[in-house]
């Protein structure tokens, strides 16, 4: 592997946790931003985080010299030597090519220029930068020292080299990535996750069952760590909304007529960080499990349905395997198991009759794809058939 020196803009929690990462696996690492406050902010967090890992047994050696591998400045100027430069600044790519043009004038001639968009088609960025062939995505999953799942994403100017060398990385700091093999909004999880939402609100705005009934079905009976709604309380529902507006804006994804997000967002109820959204929290920034009923109506064929249809759809668009789903699912969002594992076991035949009825009743987005009507006519239906997404 050829990166040996990364560079990092943005002190904030992805930045400096994917900067300790780094760090932890012997990196020299420099993190940039505009004020002091946030980089001294992002050290004390570092030195605390490193402090709780090393009592641990997670790591051998001790804070203070992983920290020594860690400078800190609000000058461009520290990228010189750097083989990898990651952006971690807010979701707006007016600010990110603005980032990229700072680095670009800074950085060598063979470093490669990777961002952590979660969302953003990565072209968009290379293009602000003159269609730069080193920019690449790389997406790391909150928070980046405990999660393992990092997405790589290659633009239409990223050569192979730069996509091979930040695979190499990845794997390096002891992450799964999981590549594809082109850009598409919102990549491979927040894909699934914006499906998993609009079902559990069209479910509950349609009156066929309840938001609490929904995440029992998705923790009791699908398995899930958290129900939808939970889950979107816990990643923040303003950043969700965000989110959701980012991949149906671009058009590449139908969108589902949905209400109760906006309204949340309007009233300044955005989940945990705010103490309410759509469930209450002790108190702002304070997590705590809500109760859910043990029993439900919801069947798991319908509520997974449209999530399975755009994992199915990524694997015929030819993006992504089975398996790459599955991996960005467990390892990214704590899955007990892959998504298309999961479709496999509750039938595709199961799944395609949810989305027909859904669709008959005008909801463009449900329209099965080729991929899966294409199964059920094979007989490939999932595990009871012996053969679906796997083999049995």
């Amino acid at each position: 592997m050829h990166v040996k020196r990364i560079g990092v803009v943005g002190a904030g929690t992805m930045g400096h946790g994917i900067a300790e990462v780094a760090a932890m696996k012997g990196l020299e690492v420099s993190i940039v931003d505009i004020s002091w406050d946030f980089l001294n902010r992002a050290k004390e967090k570092m030195t605390d985080s490193l402090q709780k890992i090393f009592s641990r047994g997670g790591i051998k050696k001790s804070p203070e010299e992983v920290m020594s591998r860690v400078t800190f400045s609000t000058s461009y100027e520290v990228f010189k030597d750097k083989d990898l430069i990651l952006e971690a600044v807010p979701e707006n790519v007016d600010l990110k090519r603005k980032v990229f043009s700072s680095i670009k004038e800074n950085a060598p001639s063979h470093a490669i220029l990777a961002t952590n968009t979660s969302s953003i088609p990565i072209s968009l960025i290379a293009e602000g930068i003159g269609n730069s062939d080193r920019v690449i995505g790389m997406h790391f999953f909150n928070p980046p020292v405990i999660m393992k799942l990092v997405e790589v994403i290659p633009s239409k100017y990223t050569k192979p080299e730069v996509i091979d060398e930040t695979v190499e990385l990845a794997k390096f700091l002891d992450k799964v990535p999981v590549r594809l093999k082109e850009e598409i909004p919102g990549f491979v999880g927040n894909r699934i996750y914006l499906r998993m939402m609009q079902e559990g609100c069209r479910e509950v705005e349609a009156k066929e069952s309840t938001m609490e009934e929904v995440d029992s079905a998705l923790r009791y009976k699908v398995g899930l760590p958290m129900g939808i709604f939970e889950l979107a309380d816990y990643v923040g529902l303003d950043v969700s909304l965000d989110l959701w507006n980012v991949i149906v804006n671009s058009g590449s994804a139908d969108d589902v007529p949905c209400s109760m997000y906006k309204e949340k967002v309007s009233s300044k109820e955005l989940g945990v960080k705010s103490g309410k959204g759509f469930y209450s929290y002790p108190s702002p920034g304070k997590y705590k499990k809500p109760d859910l009923p043990q029993e439900s109506k919801v069947e798991p064929a319908r509520v997974m349905s449209l999530a399975v249809n755009e994992g199915a759809y990524l694997i015929q668009r030819g993006i992504v395997n089975a398996e790459d789903v599955d991996n960005v699912m467990i390892y990214g969002y704590n899955f007990p198991k892959g998504l298309m594992r999961i479709a496999d076991e509750i039938g595709i035949d199961e799944i395609v009759k949810n989305l027909q009825d859904i669709n008959s009743k005008g909801y463009k987005a449900y329209q099965p794809v080729h991929l899966l009507e294409e199964m059920v006519k094979d007989g490939r239906v999932g595990k009871k058939s012996g053969k679906g997404f796997y083999n049995y």
